[in-house]
């Protein structure tokens, strides 16, 4: 009897020991596939696309770079649960559409910048919680900022801004009661602003930080001291790629700590302050010269007076979404 006991306690241990094994298998499984990153095309700091010519014996590949603030911090949660993350190859910059598909057939895994409620991305899975946002900003010229107090005053002026900006259905929805012309590029729609064809710009804090001072003109532009709109930029997955609600649920564990979040932004100040200091000495294009010798003859002024037109007046501020970010005041 004592022998039959002993064996029906050796086999419900080694049942319960299978079981285990095989938990711990189906937990750990997942995490031995390297997943693949992309993002929004072309969008510093949230993505920056950077074409370099790399040469391998006798031949020379484009190769095309995605660096994105997401990244580094992304890399250190890969690291520290042992799966690895690489970037979606592409030889040229694809556009939003193109990215879309490739996650929503499961091409690439990762999506740095989805935001929420937002049309186009649907069929890709959100990770919360969003521990950036993307602060929308009025731009304008320094003796501009003071004429607008408030959303009122925008809508009897007259906006602009660069198809190249990225928003949210949300932030579209209410700029539609605003006079708002849509231009091809961010050059567009500085020379508007420059040349009086616009009293401002509707567009990304950090986004044009870069892009001014790619064009020689960053130090001519006020920005409103605080957003009309701060967009909760997530990290999205392929709802197709296996094992994605374990990847979420360790993903989102990790989102929710301070330090993910300070991180990124650490790494959106290194983005926006280095390209800053790569862009100086550029020479203003034409439509600056103006505005530009308006500022050298200006008189001097106190401290308090110049700060308001450096920094803009305060205007009413709407907030998108709930996130455990604070839009930072400034780069």
């Amino acid at each position: 009897m004592k022998k039959f006991l002993f064996y029906l306690i050796f086999i419900f241990s080694a049942l319960i020991f299978e079981a285990q094994a095989q938990h711990m298998v189906h937990e750990s499984s997942y995490l031995k596939h390297d997943l693949l990153y992309i993002g929004l095309p072309d969008y510093p700091p949230f993505s920056k696309y950077t074409h370099i010519q790399r040469r391998i014996g006798d031949f020379v590949t484009d190769m095309t770079i995605q660096e994105s603030a997401f990244l580094k911090p992304m890399q250190k949660i890969a690291q520290k649960y042992g799966f690895n993350i690489d970037q979606y190859k592409t030889e040229q910059v694809p556009s939003l559409e193109d990215v879309i598909l490739n996650i929503r057939s499961n091409e690439a895994q990762l999506f740095f910048g989805a935001y929420a409620n937002t049309k186009i991305f649907t069929g890709v899975e959100l990770v919360y919680p969003a521990s950036v946002s993307n602060p929308i900003h009025v731009i304008t010229l320094p003796d501009v900022q003071e004429k607008i107090k408030s959303t009122k005053d925008l809508a009897r002026l007259k906006g602009v801004m660069s198809k190249t900006e990225f928003l949210s259905d949300f932030v579209s929805r209410k700029l539609q009661n605003l006079k708002i012309t849509y231009v091809e590029t961010p050059y567009d729609a500085y020379e508007a602003l420059f040349t009086g064809d616009a009293d401002y710009i509707i567009g990304g804090m950090y986004y044009n930080k870069i892009m001014a001072s790619r064009y020689g003109i960053g130090q001519y532009l006020a920005y409103s001291s605080k957003p009309i709109f701060k967009i909760p930029a997530f990290i999205a997955l392929s709802k197709l790629m296996p094992q994605m609600s374990l990847y979420k649920k360790d993903l989102s564990a990790e989102f929710s700590k301070p330090q993910f979040g300070n991180e990124v932004k650490k790494e959106i100040l290194r983005i926006v302050e280095e390209e800053i200091s790569k862009n100086q000495g550029i020479v203003p294009p034409a439509f600056a010269k103006k505005v530009e010798q308006e500022i050298i003859v200006a008189p001097a002024e106190d401290d308090e007076t110049t700060e308001q037109k450096s920094g803009g007046t305060i205007i009413e501020q709407k907030i998108e979404e709930k996130s455990i970010d604070d839009v930072l005041d400034g780069i």
